[in-house]
């Protein structure tokens, strides 16, 4: 799903042969002063952001093989307490979503959604999982969620796990196992009395990162935790930044139901499996990565001055080559945005946004 659901307003652009009327631009609006602080905090300790993401599971004694029937990446390869990034697509290959899969038990996967996503997300499992070989179940009351990321996050979350006045050589040997944890590790931790499920979700590049799980019924004695916490609470719009930098694609805005999981780069971001069986829209993939090429994708923009989402983009013949999707102002980079573009314009090529100067660039954004 590539970010946590923090309450985005998401719309979506898409390519039409029908005459429509343009979309209002969009400009962003610039970080509050405690948001550039905890953007800085983020980059050299860690912040915590709250997260409204859709859960559900589904288990049965063929859970694995009527999973892997529905997403692009490989779960026959978890073991129990590994996850993965994966995405579920139409019979055309079309993205209905992307997701986050956790493989708790050998007949049991948690899987996570943007909330918005969540009832296409269910109409799809639950039209292809045969019952009879595993159950869907929606577990959107179930869990409570929070994400912990920056520089030092295993050290945050050592603590919040040990309390907040954690001797060092108590919180030394877990911040060194959570540091060595595999990308998209789970396992079980205690905040105090709270059992809660911690994974580590590699979805902002270079910056390390774990979400957080705990049973609705504990959701106010964690979030009490974490508000008393060292680490900083850090808003929507900070996640943002962090996320357009990292180059992760928001499905409702750098993505949607038009949109092939290559056009996104699902591909380099680890999300299909392109050694696996059969799985729902599986050849639209295949094809594009055997035989041929996506005539657009995400890139990065960077420039002097804002970019407005929904922007065309222009380039030096005066020829419209993409369009803006998510749009930030970076307090390390200045005006940032990811654009879908068409593949010929290359990294380094200069393009106009609404008459201003605009750089092309692959992604993720420089450190």
């Amino acid at each position: 799903m590539s970010d946590f659901d923090t309450g985005a307003i998401v719309g979506t652009s898409t390519e039409s042969d029908s005459p429509t009327a343009p979309p209002t631009l969009v400009y962003p609006v610039p970080l509050s002063a405690s948001e550039v602080d905890a953007y800085h905090d983020l980059r050299r300790g860690a912040v915590w952001f709250e997260a409204m993401n859709h859960w559900s599971s589904i288990e049965g004694p063929k859970a694995m093989e009527a999973l892997n029937g529905l997403v692009t990446n490989d779960v026959s390869q978890l073991a129990v307490g590994m996850g993965q990034h994966a995405v579920a697509l139409t019979p055309k290959g079309k993205v209905v979503c992307d997701l986050y899969i956790l493989r708790t038990t050998e007949e049991r996967f948690m899987l996570t959604v943007l909330r918005h996503c969540a009832p296409a997300w269910l109409e799809l499992a639950r039209k292809y999982i045969n019952p009879r070989l595993a159950k869907v179940h929606d577990e959107s009351t179930q869990w409570a969620t929070w994400m912990l990321y920056g520089a030092h996050a295993p050290r945050a979350v050592a603590v919040l796990c040990g309390g907040s006045h954690a001797a060092d050589d108590l919180t030394e040997p877990v911040e060194r196992g959570l540091a060595e944890w595999p990308a998209w590790s789970h396992g079980l931790r205690n905040i105090g009395p709270a059992s809660v499920r911690i994974f580590r979700a590699p979805v902002l590049g270079a910056l390390p990162g774990f979400v957080i799980v705990a049973d609705a019924r504990d959701a106010e004695f964690v979030q009490a935790r974490l508000e008393a916490s060292t680490s900083r609470h850090a808003s929507r719009a900070v996640w943002d930044v962090a996320r357009i930098e990292a180059g992760r694609p928001a499905f409702g805005v750098d993505m949607d139901e038009n949109t092939i999981p290559q056009e996104a780069n699902l591909d380099t971001l680890g999300a299909i499996s392109f050694t696996k069986g059969c799985y729902t829209g599986q050849e639209t993939v295949a094809r594009v990565h055997f035989r041929g090429h996506v005539n657009r994708h995400l890139r990065g923009l960077t420039a002097a001055a804002p970019l407005p989402r929904f922007a065309p983009v222009v380039d030096a013949a005066g020829k419209v080559v993409g369009d803006v999707r998510s749009t930030m102002i970076s307090p390390r980079l200045g005006p940032i945005a990811l654009a879908m573009i068409r593949r010929e314009v290359a990294p380094g090529a200069t393009v106009t946004v609404e008459g201003q100067a605009a750089t092309v660039g692959a992604l993720p954004f420089p450190e």
